[in-house]
């Protein structure tokens, strides 16, 4: 009967372990190289504070005229729509809701803005934003594309910053300044959009 060599039984079990240990590395290096699906949402300082899964983000209009009370209404649907977190919810005589909506005319040559007062702890400060349409500046849009720019300001109020997505993979986005996301099918948020907000909460 032969017998086997224990040199020969040393080779195979550190050929073994050269084994596993190749294996193992390259499972790592695969876990670590391999980039997660593409997401180009930005982020804000803050959010509001206690919004989870179905929780209630309370609106409030101020001074708001018929053409952009019709703009947000559809925006705040639209957001309710998707699987973002919470849910927008109109408190009439809320005197400190988190979100006040408004319009007027103003000098400044945006659309709209969303504003807060700080950030504590990454959450809005006094837990409001103050959203505002420059009716100036809006007067030529279309209904739809006020709509968008409403779900845009909303976006902001989520915490979420600006984007640069076209239409395309993995646009489009809400998110995008400026007229590129009105070209787009269908009238947002879209997927980005909903993923950025459910990152943020």
């Amino acid at each position: 009967m032969s017998q086997i060599s224990p040199h020969r039984n040393r080779r195979v079990h550190y050929t073994r372990l050269l084994q596993v240990f190749l294996l193992c590395t390259t499972f790592l290096a695969i876990g670590f190289t391999t980039s997660p699906p593409a997401q180009a949402y930005t982020k804000l300082c803050g959010k509001f504070f206690g919004v989870d899964g179905n929780d209630p983000i309370s609106y409030r209009y101020y001074s708001i005229t018929t053409t952009y009370y019709n703009a947000f209404n559809s925006a705040q649907g639209r957001w309710d729509a998707t699987r973002a977190p919470g849910f927008f919810r109109y408190e009439k005589s809320n005197g400190d809701p988190e979100i006040e909506v408004r319009d007027a005319s103003y000098a400044w040559g945006d659309w709209a803005r969303t504003s807060w007062q700080g950030c504590t702890f990454g959450y809005w400060s006094y837990d409001e934003v103050k959203l505002t349409f420059n009716s100036r500046t809006m007067k030529g849009l279309s209904a739809r594309e006020k709509k968008i720019v409403a779900e845009h300001e909303i976006g902001h109020a989520y915490g979420l910053g600006h984007e640069s997505l076209g239409c395309s993979n993995p646009g489009p986005a809400v998110m995008r300044q400026g007229q590129t996301k009105f070209g787009c099918g269908g009238d947002g948020p879209w997927y980005d959009d909903v993923q950025g907000a459910k990152s943020k909460y």
